[in-house]
């Protein structure tokens, strides 16, 4: 009688299950990391963010609020201004000088001029307007103009011009009304 020398191979295990769970792993873990985000910020949401964007050694010296009034008379008493802001928000000193509906450019730009050198003055551009070594200081912006645009005053005479110093920067001086780039205005005005 033949021999019969087959073996009889037992049957490999199935490698199946072991699919499955890399398979649920893998499709968990992104559920379970946006389970997490979102738990998260529903728990924090009713508490505000508190914190100071500045450090102990910025902003000194500090400009005080009888600084801010001596540069608002000093700035008041400049030819042709009809009315003067000036506040102090999120470390800018802002200066706005509202001059007569009739100040050309030249005399607007000249006002503005004269308000940036009486707020040094007052408080010097170096000390208080140029970041150190140590820390930020404050930013100054001076806006000044001839009218706002409304129903008596047409956007066409309007001259606005910006003079803007930052802790990190230089003095840059702008008319806003007046574009930097014609060519670029006449193809998107096109």
């Amino acid at each position: 009688m033949a021999r019969n020398n087959r073996k009889n191979k037992g049957s490999a295990p199935k490698q199946g299950h072991k699919l499955v769970w890399i398979t649920l792993i893998l499709i968990a873990v992104p559920f379970l990391l946006i389970f997490f985000v979102i738990q998260g910020s529903v728990l924090t949401q009713s508490t505000p963010v508190v914190g100071s964007r500045f450090g102990s050694n910025d902003l000194n010296p500090e400009i005080s609020d009888d600084q801010i009034s001596q540069i608002k008379d000093a700035v008041s008493s400049i030819d042709n201004v009809d009315s003067v802001t000036v506040n102090l928000k999120s470390a800018t000193l802002r200066i706005n000088m509202n001059m007569s509906d009739d100040a050309d450019e030249a005399t607007i730009k000249s006002a503005a001029d004269e308000a940036y050198n009486k707020v040094d003055d007052i408080c010097p551009i170096n000390t208080y307007f140029t970041n150190s070594d140590d820390g930020k200081m404050y930013d100054l912006e001076i806006n000044c103009f001839n009218y706002l645009v409304d129903d008596t005053h047409t956007s066409d005479g309007q001259i606005f011009i910006e003079i803007t110093k930052t802790g990190a920067g230089k003095k840059q001086t702008d008319n806003m009304t007046t574009a930097k780039d014609e060519e670029l205005v006449n193809e998107i005005q096109r």
